[in-house]
């Protein structure tokens, strides 16, 4: 019996899940069809449909696997040789290092006591402990479950921090291309991070911090000024303390 099922919640590019179900090899794999016309494609599956989000669809996912471990994939995520094997053998809460179209993309995430969460870049010689390890690749105990309330963004950060932090897997590989999937910079996506954000380090002085650090960085990428609107939103969504669309 397998130790763990590959779970790849799939809301659009087909061609992009198609990849990342070759990357996987042999391992069992289960789609979360979160589409919103039904995915026609002949792969073990369960529907969620209708753009639910990212921690919903993990969440049915895991539900539904049958190994005491699962490997959380996005659908634009495609792991390289010997990837998932070596992050099945480390077990736990762990995760490889990311890899996207500019080199390495993440070595894991640190969260900063005043509001920050920092994506590490650099590769450490040998595997260790980080804060938080991106949920576009993730080995989890199968029976854990995302907070819903984190829609698009950092609800990886809060389980990892949830669970007592998470190890990086230095020789495990894996290709992301971030954003292929789900926009980063467009007000919804501004939204669900500003959100999310402020649901972790909630509440007090560190709510301007990251309404702050999150104006900066729109305006030092240029925008556009829907992104201003999604900051402006996300708080409106972190004081409410639901997950409103909108």
């Amino acid at each position: 019996m397998s130790s763990l099922t590959v779970v790849i919640p799939h809301r659009r590019r087909r061609d992009l899940l198609e990849r990342a179900l070759a990357a996987v090899g042999g391992w069992p794999v289960l789609v979360v069809d979160d589409t919103d016309a039904g995915l026609d494609l002949d792969v073990p599956k369960v529907r969620l449909g209708g753009g639910q989000g990212f921690a919903k669809a993990a969440n049915t996912g895991l539900a539904a696997v049958r190994t005491p471990f699962a490997l959380l994939l996005n659908d634009d995520a495609a792991p390289q040789e010997d990837c998932v094997d070596r992050l099945a053998r480390a077990g736990g809460v762990c995760g490889p290092v990311l890899v996207g179209p500019h080199g390495v993309e993440s070595t894991g995430l640190s969260v900063r006591s005043w509001g920050r969460v920092v994506q590490r870049v650099e590769v450490p010689e040998e595997d260790g402990p980080v804060d938080a390890v991106s949920g576009a690749c993730m080995h989890l105990p199968a029976s854990v479950r995302f907070d819903e309330r984190y829609r698009h963004g950092l609800e990886d950060v809060e389980l990892c921090r949830r669970l007592g932090g998470a190890r990086l897997v230095v020789r495990a590989r894996c290709w992301h291309e971030g954003g292929a999937t789900v926009g980063r910079r467009t007000e919804d996506a501004q939204r669900h991070a500003v959100s999310g954000q402020l649901r972790l380090v909630r509440p007090g002085w560190r709510d301007g911090v990251v309404l702050g650090l999150a104006f900066a960085q729109v305006v030092r990428e240029g925008g556009p000024a829907a992104r201003l609107r999604g900051v402006a939103a996300g708080w409106r969504d972190a004081r409410r303390g639901d997950g409103a669309e909108g």
